[in-house]
């Protein structure tokens, strides 16, 4: 989170903009991979493997 509140900070710059822009998706698509995705895939691994005994 800090390091996308950073990178908002450098998007006025005309040079820095695009690292800026893809500091910021990449943070967010990892975060978002992580807290949701992941978990729900381990969620329907152990349900699909307790479902069927």
């Amino acid at each position: 989170a800090a390091a996308m509140m950073g990178a908002f900070f450098i998007l006025d710059d005309p040079i820095f903009s695009g690292l800026a822009v893809s500091l910021i998706f990449g943070i967010f698509v990892s975060t978002l991979l992580t807290l949701v995705v992941i978990p729900v895939l381990y969620y329907a691994a152990n349900f699909r493997q307790f479902s069927s005994r």
